[in-house]
């Protein structure tokens, strides 16, 4: 019978060395991404918080200053790493009759993407954006609807049309606004009547709630440094509860009806208060979400 010699295992030291020497390398590496020591993460796996960008101050991206007074457009907006739920600016109106190359239009490099609400009269309505395959707009007349790109900077649209159109252009963006008062709140005869601090209940809220009764008897409300967490479908309502502390309380008693949707989530915001619904008849501010049935944050109403 053959003699078979097995080759001889290696020490059982040497495996020892080896998997101890592995397993230091494995815990410098940790320690150097988790520690993020010389931005060593960043520069691999790029960074985990979003980098600062302007935040916009109004709902259009052109602002128009009453006589005499300055335009918040022209103050350097304020840098946030927040991020909104994306909300649809203003960027202008561009119309026309027949078939034409339409006026430039601007859209900021970071917006999600850009929209035209049109509306036309007699015939075909057909509207190309550069470098897209398909038509932004390609329907009978009358008519209306809307058409959607994506291209950033100026953009011109390409109009074949066989009578009148008109069409507002929006994009949408995910930055916070921050609204100057509305000049109602600061007009002779306005006071603030009920404040308050904005708490969790089931998401993140924080800020100020402010109740303002205008001079003409009116009331609005004002947000600010507000934050709640990205969702459609928010509204603002009224509860009579001095400090709900869960969605059951909330729909467990008899809420205002809403008094506006919340388009955007983070910044300092303005809405009037419908005149069917009295402010003061409440002891609460509460965000809600219709769609989860869930009360994400709120705010005890205090005298001002």
């Amino acid at each position: 019978m053959a003699d078979i010699s097995l080759p001889n295992p290696p020490a059982p030291g040497l495996f020892h060395r080896a998997a101890s020497g592995l397993g230091l390398l494995v815990l410098l590496a940790s320690a150097l991404f988790g520690g993020n020591v010389a931005g060593m993460r960043e520069r691999f796996l790029g960074s985990e918080t979003p980098e600062e960008r302007p935040a916009a101050v109004s709902r259009g991206t052109e602002v128009a200053a009453p006589p005499g007074e300055t335009s918040p457009a022209t103050e350097a907006p304020k840098q946030s790493v927040l991020r909104s739920q994306p909300w649809w600016q203003s960027v202008g109106k561009i119309q026309g009759t027949g078939s034409m190359t339409a006026p430039a239009f601007s859209v900021n490099a970071d917006a999600v993407q850009w929209r035209v609400r049109w509306t036309c009269q007699t015939g075909q309505l057909v509207v190309r954006a550069p470098e897209q395959r398909r038509p932004v707009v390609d329907a009978a007349c009358p008519g209306t609807d809307t058409g959607y790109g994506i291209q950033k900077g100026n953009v011109s649209l390409q109009v074949t049309a066989d009578g009148p159109w008109e069409m507002q252009v929006d994009q949408q963006v995910d930055v916070p606004l921050f609204e100057p008062p509305l000049p109602a709140m600061t007009a002779p005869g306005a006071r603030p009547v009920m404040t308050g601090s904005l708490y969790r209940i089931d998401q993140v809220g924080t800020g100020t709630v402010t109740v303002y009764r205008l001079a003409d008897g009116s009331h609005a409300v004002r947000l600010d440094d507000f934050f709640v967490t990205a969702n459609t479908d928010l509204e603002l309502q009224f509860s009579p509860l001095e400090a709900p502390r869960s969605t059951k309380q909330v729909t467990d008693n008899p809420r205002s009806p809403s008094i506006a949707t919340l388009d955007v989530t983070t910044g300092s915001l303005n809405f009037p208060v419908p005149s069917h619904v009295d402010p003061t008849q409440y002891r609460s501010f509460v965000i809600w979400c219709e769609v989860a049935n869930s009360a994400y944050s709120a705010a005890t109403l205090r005298p001002a």
